[in-house]
């Protein structure tokens, strides 16, 4: 691998650590990892071939779905895939019937393209009002369906990150009601957030995603969570600036004093938000340093300490075990996810067992 390339170190065993948390925190359930957008970056193949012991896993989509299942070792090929987001016409139908995905049936055209052979899940629309049929059509829907394939009935929590929230009540209780429409159907109910906020309570299966890699579903970090990801980029100058000297596009960072900065090879092409602002931690050599100037497409500078011993080909870390994911983004007014899933394919991963 050549040098001047981000890396980031994607920690299966933490990922594997954090899965049994989620286990633990719903006794008796039935787990369905969500490993969408390539395993919210982290490689959605190399993740479900870690998480070997998951009852099935969860794409957004069908063209994830085939990806996901062309790549599975044979001792997994068979293992169940649902389609989050189910399947939109005829020709994405077919794939999950060819490929044995097992789509989310939300709409009413999807109920009429339905054969009586797919299996299948069926979402209501408790309170987040993206996917799923209203719940006073249960009864309606449950004489249309074929129930022979169903594998459950699903809803998604809008605030489970929010354990008070009083739209959590609400939800459940509109969850009950559909449950007693569908008395033999598994529920799934409890994303990362209803998991860890305990709200997993009377359901067959949870389906934890951000909380398999480490973020934490409210933004704040949690100790229990541990870091699916360490994002790192080498060092390619160093520069000595004097007083008054600017650095980067805008000249927005001055220095106040002779100083030193690193200029790091991680940019926004590579996924490290140009909005990042100035002061936002890194660490170089285990110590926390400082961001200066504005991130550019390909780079970006790191203030050093006069004790500081850098140069070219070091390495800087962004976020990782001692350095939170969900700090950096709420650094820069974001969530985890975003940051995770929007790492480009410029950064090489690297897995470790």
């Amino acid at each position: 691998m050549f040098a001047n390339v981000p890396t980031a170190e994607i920690h299966l065993n933490h990922i594997r650590a954090n899965f049994e948390l989620a286990r633990s925190r719903a006794p008796g359930c039935l787990v369905m990892p969500v490993i969408k957008a390539n395993g919210y970056g982290h490689g959605a193949v190399e993740v479900a071939e870690a998480l070997g012991a998951a009852e099935a896993f969860a794409v957004a989509r069908v063209a994830e779905g085939v990806q996901l299942r062309a790549h599975l070792e044979t001792k997994q090929s068979t293992k169940p895939i649902v389609v989050l987001e189910g399947f939109l016409g005829a020709k994405e139908l077919e794939a999950c019937l060819e490929q044995s995905l097992f789509p989310m049936v939300h709409s009413d055209h999807q109920l009429e393209l339905l054969p009586d052979d797919l299996p299948f899940w069926l979402k209501f629309n408790t309170g987040m009002f993206r996917l799923g049929f209203a719940p006073t059509r249960a009864a309606e829907i449950s004489q249309k369906i074929p129930h022979h394939v169903l594998l459950g009935i699903c809803s998604h929590f809008a605030n489970a990150d929010e354990p008070g929230h009083a739209l959590n009540r609400v939800q459940a209780e509109s969850f009950q009601s559909v449950c007693k429409e569908f008395p033999e159907a598994p529920r799934c109910f409890a994303n990362s957030g209803g998991i860890l906020s305990e709200l997993a309570s009377g359901c067959d299966w949870i389906r934890p995603g951000v909380m398999l890699f480490g973020g934490a579903p409210a933004g704040e970090p949690l100790p229990e969570l541990k870091a699916g990801m360490t994002l790192k980029a080498p060092v390619i100058s160093v520069q000595q600036l004097s007083e008054g000297d600017c650095v980067g596009y805008g000249s927005s960072w001055q220095a106040k004093e002779a100083c030193r900065i690193a200029v790091v090879a991680l940019g926004y092409a590579d996924g490290y938000p140009r909005e990042m602002p100035e002061g936002c931690p890194v660490l170089v050599n285990g110590e926390r340093r400082k961001l200066v100037g504005r991130v550019s497409m390909d780079m970006c500078t790191v203030l050093l300490d006069d004790s500081d011993e850098v140069s070219a080909c070091d390495s800087v870390t962004f976020w990782g075990p001692d350095l939170p994911i969900d700090e950096i983004a709420t650094r820069a007014g974001t969530i985890s996810y975003t940051l995770m899933t929007g790492l480009g394919g410029r950064v090489q991963r690297q897995y470790s067992k």
